[in-house]
């Protein structure tokens, strides 16, 4: 099956750079500089177009610029909604999901383990064991107390001021003359 050539795409030799090889043998030299001439005009038209185009998005590209400014939507708030928007996919992620879902079964399992913890405390606070030693431990505490009170009362009045009993710390001390001033009893 053969293609059917039509007369306006030239036949291209892969192994020539010469233009006027590259235009179908078996035309004449007459039509080939014919043909030559009307790919000349229509790349100066394409180049033109290809211009204009340039010139339009540059008009309009200076107008998004504009209404831009004009609304207030400046290149910070765009990369702020860019960044909020890559936030918003990021946290979206399977990656993220899966560590939310990863760190949430770790805080489940360590405040069981918490909980386990406190009511095995409170297991051992409420058993024999212990509310014998505090009882032991006070009974301990109550003796000393007792025994430090028994002590103060068979020693006297209490002393002040050191070494000194209450009667004599009640003394005024001399004057600079050397005589000590009486004592207020």
């Amino acid at each position: 099956m053969e293609s059917a050539e039509s007369p306006s795409q030239p036949e291209v030799s892969m192994n020539s750079g010469n233009a006027e090889e590259a235009v179908r043998p078996e035309l004449t030299s007459e039509e080939k500089e014919a043909k030559e001439n009307e790919w000349r005009e229509e790349l100066i038209k394409t180049e033109e177009e290809v211009n204009t185009l340039k010139q339009v998005l540059a008009s309009k590209q200076k107008r998004v610029t504009d209404l831009r400014r004009l609304l207030g939507i400046g290149i910070v708030s765009k990369i702020s909604k860019d960044v909020n928007q890559g936030i918003s996919r990021l946290s979206e992620s399977e990656v993220v999901m899966k560590a939310n879902t990863a760190l949430k079964t770790a805080g489940e399992k360590t405040s069981a383990a918490f909980s386990t913890v406190g009511k095995k405390l409170e297991d051992v606070k409420n058993s024999e064991f212990v509310k014998s030693f505090e009882e032991k431990v006070g009974h301990a505490y109550d003796s000393v107390k007792k025994s430090k009170s028994l002590f103060a009362i068979s020693n006297g009045p209490a002393k002040v001021g050191g070494n000194k009993p209450a009667a004599a710390a009640a003394e005024v001390p001399p004057t600079e003359s050397g005589e000590g001033a009486e004592s207020t009893q």
